[in-house]
């Protein structure tokens, strides 16, 4: 979820503005944005997120600021040959809530639990209603429309259930976790230096985890809708990582390193029986953009890491 619109939203209640919600509820064919997608927008315009930008981004905002939006969902045509549709050539179409704000109550918890780490459902009603937060352990992994229960709902999990096991705290480490803090990513980042696994050097992080390398088997198993990114100091770190990582379910495993130590690394655990390490382990890490720095490694490594969360959706 995107904290940076209930903290706009809030912020513009506290000035006196009444925000309004604007959330993806529902889309076929091809669309800007997926289910969950959401902006806060008031008067003065758009304030954070994004339901896609474009026309339809742009008719939404004009309709809070001119008055002219109500509360509830709304159909969005993005192909030019239906009426009402909104000057965009996608080809598909959108149901838009619509939720005007009164009260910081719901924003007011739902950032308490996110600031503690722990699960929780924004419930945002169909008709536009005031939203409400519940505590829940088994959110929905995507935005889910519930109409069983009075009142229809749109139900949108505070926490994504994926997380990224940065493991190695160093330069690039560090960028990473910095990277996926923007794109939203949970993540935990692990090493074994006190120094380097200081909570303070990773305001970003869900966890910051200080232990030995041969003792990961302490941190929760990542599971196929994980991600484990392996960058620590030297090889001996690394071939712990590895061996964890290959003994959980995690979907991607990347590790940082050289294409020349590639074919030793594989030999090496395919004699420790790891016999699935060159279908599971993708090394180098990241996309090959001719990276050097830290950052520039950051970049194709989160640039994957999204690429592996999408087509595994």
């Amino acid at each position: 979820m995107d904290a940076s619109v209930l903290t706009a939203a809030r912020a513009a209640l506290a000035a006196e503005r009444r925000p309004w919600l604007v959330t993806v509820a529902a889309s076929t064919g091809s669309t800007p944005q997926r289910p969950g997608a959401w902006m806060a927008v008031d008067e003065t315009g758009l304030l954070a997120g994004t339901i896609g930008g474009g026309n339809l981004e742009f008719v939404c905002t004009g309709l809070v600021q001119r008055g002219e939006a109500r509360p509830g969902l709304r159909h969005f045509s993005l192909n030019n040959r239906e009426a009402g549709a909104v000057g965009m050539i996608c080809g598909g179409s959108t149901d838009l809530l619509f939720t005007p704000l009164a009260d910081s109550t719901p924003l007011d918890d739902a950032l308490a639990l996110l600031d503690a780490r722990q699960e929780g459902v924004f419930c945002l009603p169909a008709d536009g209603g005031l939203p409400t937060v519940h505590r829940c352990d088994a959110p929905p992994p995507e935005a889910a429309f519930v109409t069983q229960d009075a009142p229809a709902r749109l139900e949108l999990a505070l926490l994504d259930a994926r997380r990224v096991f940065v493991v190695g705290g160093g330069h690039v480490g560090r960028e990473v976790s910095r990277l996926l803090g923007q794109l939203g990513y949970r993540h935990w980042v692990v090493d074994d230096r006190p120094d380097f696994a200081a909570p303070a050097r990773f305001p970003d992080a869900e966890r910051v985890v200080c232990t030995p390398f041969t003792t990961l088997d302490t941190l929760p198993a990542p599971t196929e809708g994980d991600a484990v990114c392996i960058m620590t100091r030297g090889h001996e770190g690394d071939a712990a990582a590895v061996r964890w990582a290959l003994g959980t379910g995690a979907g991607y495993i990347g590790l940082m390193g050289s294409r020349r130590k590639r074919e030793k690394l594989f030999a090496d655990l395919a004699a420790a029986g790891y016999t699935d390490a060159p279908a599971r382990l993708t090394t180098p890490i990241g996309l090959a953009i001719g990276a050097e720095t830290p950052a520039e490694i950051a970049v194709s490594v989160c640039a994957q890491l999204v690429a592996f969360f999408h087509q595994s959706q």
